[in-house]
């Protein structure tokens, strides 16, 4: 009978000193290594970012497409309305960017496109990854009443993009009563280019930047 205890107990023993021990680390396979340097793997990154590259290109020269594609429409005098004589809604090239602009008369604060206008509008902005809104009146001095006004056309805009599909966080605006002419201020023809609302579509997100050297003095006096 003693012999049977004790022999139970040094198997027990044994079986728990084998549920202590460490478990064995994981060993990958021996020809799934590959080194850091290995110049298969190199090759294989430059390729990958080569053709990240590329596709970046592919898409920016897609978007310069389509701004033409648009500027020549744009030409065409059934497709956007027309206030005495100046066209409510203009498209021009900026780089890679595609600019629309939107005129008012006198005091307006409301967008109103035609629906071909709107069409196209659409079109391109849904497409922008960043879209910049800047309202602008034709005072020669800002003033309170007319910082509003430039306000409420920009944000007009910013409303009509959203309603065309454009994501609220894409957009951004800003507003200028009076210095950013882009006609003489003292003829009622460049007064009526001046009251307007410029919607300019990035053709790719712009990158940030940094300053080199960030220290910076402060002159004794």
């Amino acid at each position: 009978m003693r012999t049977t205890i004790l022999t139970a107990s040094l198997a027990l023993a044994g079986v728990l000193a084998g549920c202590s021990s460490a478990p064995k680390v994981a060993q990958a396979p021996e020809h799934t290594r590959r080194e850091v340097n290995d110049p298969a793997r190199i090759a294989m990154l430059a390729a990958t970012a080569e053709l990240d590259r590329a596709r970046a290109e592919l898409a920016l020269q897609r978007r310069m497409s389509e701004a033409q594609r648009l500027m020549n429409e744009a030409q065409n005098p059934a497709m956007v309305r027309t206030a005495l004589g100046i066209p409510v809604l203009d498209v021009a090239a900026k780089g890679a960017n595609v600019v629309f602009t939107v005129r008012f008369p006198s005091g307006g604060r409301t967008l109103t496109l035609s629906p071909r206008a709107r069409t196209v509008l659409a079109s391109a902005a849904q497409k922008a990854p960043l879209v910049m809104v800047r309202g602008r009146t034709d005072a020669v001095r800002a003033t309170l009443a007319d910082e509003r006004i430039a306000r409420e056309r920009a944000e007009a805009a910013q409303v009509l993009l959203v309603q065309l599909g454009v994501p609220p966080q894409r957009i951004r605006t800003t507003w200028q009563a009076a210095g950013d002419s882009v006609a003489p201020v003292n003829t009622v023809e460049g007064r009526a280019l001046n009251r307007r609302v410029e919607i300019e579509l990035y053709g790719a997100e712009p990158a940030p930047g940094f300053l080199e050297d960030t220290t910076a003095t402060v002159a004794q006096q």
